[in-house]
């Protein structure tokens, strides 16, 4: 039987893990694994955290399967989780004060790689880190919004869903953290 309003049968699968079929906990975790990964990655860009942050993600959702509302789209409730759960991390993580270094790969950087290209290889990672480095300034508020929208590719709906949010809220915080990167990028005046 298929559920109608998740027609992709995450539903389902939930359902059948929370009363202990492990094979569809498994497809589940396969599922959205790299998609939980890619948004901590977003949120941290450290993979040892980010792969923390998976694993700790899918052990509580197994462990609270039971308070799962199948109304809701599996897929927002997992979010939910890896959301609250990257909040926590990033609040330990400013009370350590800890800071990730991006370092460029060196076969990137050998001379014997066709597409070597270092101003321009330069120039592209700059542009990104000042990017990642604005969104990383925003508050947590407009922050998630955007990685989850623009980095996770999730619609203002499914972002509503995972913040508990109305989806005119969701535009507007979107909005607003897109005018927020705008400024702090120089891109607009600040009033």
């Amino acid at each position: 039987m298929t559920d109608l309003f998740h027609p992709d049968g995450d539903s389902e699968l939930a359902q059948r893990a929370g009363r202990g079929d492990k094979a569809a906990f498994t497809l589940l975790v396969q599922k959205y694994q790299t998609p939980i990964y890619s948004f901590a990655m977003h949120f941290f860009r450290a993979p040892d955290i980010a792969e923390d942050v998976a694993q700790e993600t899918f052990l509580r959702a197994y462990r609270f399967l039971h308070s799962y509302d199948s109304s809701r789209r599996f897929v927002t409730w997992l979010y939910s989780i890896a959301r609250n759960i990257c909040i926590d991390r990033h609040r330990e993580k400013q009370r350590k004060d800890g800071v990730a270094i991006d370092d460029v790969p060196p076969h990137l950087l050998s001379s014997d790689n066709p597409e070597f290209d270092p101003l321009g290889l330069l120039e592209r990672r700059e542009a990104k880190r000042v990017l990642k480095d604005a969104v990383q300034e925003l508050p947590e508020k407009y922050r998630t919004p955007i990685i989850l929208c623009y980095m996770e590719g999730l619609s203002y709906q499914e972002v509503g869903e995972v913040l508990g949010i109305s989806l005119n809220n969701t535009k507007i915080r979107i909005f607003r953290a897109k005018k927020m990167l705008l400024e702090q990028l120089g891109y607009l005046e600040e009033p």
